[in-house]
């Protein structure tokens, strides 16, 4: 899981450089031409079959993950970065939650506790101004924020479900490819003509994403949900030391301590539980 966020940390950052030039649903298509195509050679390679068991719980992971994705890209454009990643990081632990049960999944009181310390911790880290200053925030953005939180909790259960019937490569390839689909009209709609050096960011975006969603399924299938999504919390660590190197971004005391809650709190999530509960053995489908 910390190598999935840190991928995911890089193609944000990638994505961030080039929002300017080019719009969200061309990246989304892109980007999802280019998994859907790393991850057809992967299942190729392994001897799978492409369009896997669970074929309607693959679709849902799909049109979920896409729909958590565009939420996600939309309070990014209606709201301050730090407001959409408050909102964005309910989804670890709604997913717990939703593990909890649909998936019967065991959570214990230091999952729970290191859940709450992660969150104090990202509240610190991005210091959002409806915390720290007053100001009136635009709901309808905000609804959908916790919309796109629910679906990509739902989309993270739905991969843990999935372990049971599918290689992980396939489910990666659903939503690749359901998230390219998807982003077609919006692309038809409004769309630009990239540069040499901005289709290579574009690709690199592609990459990132196809081995993020890698290590983030196969922890998915090695892991319950809550302390696989516990360490996701990591990636805000990731996105202070990006903003260090690329943007001269120095964090303050309160950045400082929320970082070190951040890291405190995964570590206690990450935790193995007692002999009584055992970790999952890793699913046959695992790659």
């Amino acid at each position: 899981m910390i190598l999935s966020v840190f991928f995911f940390s890089l193609m944000s950052l990638l994505a961030k450089l080039i929002s300017t030039t080019i719009p969200t649903g061309q990246i989304v298509l892109i980007r999802g031409v280019v998994g859907s195509i790393l991850a057809y050679w992967g299942i190729r390679a392994v001897g799978v079959p492409v369009w896997g068991s669970n074929k309607k719980l693959l679709i849902f992971r799909g049109v979920t993950g896409f729909g958590a994705l565009m939420c996600f890209f939309w309070t990014l454009i209606n709201l301050p970065l730090a407001e959409a990643t408050i909102l964005f990081y309910m989804s670890p632990c709604l997913a717990a939650i939703l593990a909890t049960i649909i998936l019967r999944e065991h959570l214990s009181i230091g999952m729970v506790i290191g859940f709450l310390i992660c969150i104090l911790g990202v509240i610190f880290v991005i210091q959002p101004e409806f915390i720290f200053s007053v100001q009136r925030l635009h709901l309808p953005s905000v609804a959908v924020g916790i919309l796109g939180a629910i679906l990509a909790a739902l989309a993270f259960v739905s991969v843990r479900k999935l372990r049971e019937t599918d290689h992980a490569l396939v489910i990666i390839f659903y939503f690749s490819f359901v998230s390219a689909l998807s982003a077609v009209p919006f692309v038809a709609v409004y769309h630009a003509i990239p540069s040499l050096t901005e289709w290579l960011v574009l690709i690199g975006i592609g990459i990132c994403t196809h081995t993020a969603q890698i290590f983030l399924t196969r922890s998915l299938h090695r892991e319950p949900t809550s302390r696989a999504m516990g360490v996701s919390y990591v990636q805000v660590l990731f996105a202070v030391v990006w903003g260090i190197i690329i943007f001269g971004d120095y964090p303050n005391l309160l950045s400082l301590i929320g970082m070190i809650l951040v890291a405190g709190g995964s570590v206690i999530t990450a935790q193995r539980r007692s002999a009584r509960h055992p970790s999952l053995r890793p699913s046959g489908h695992s790659p």
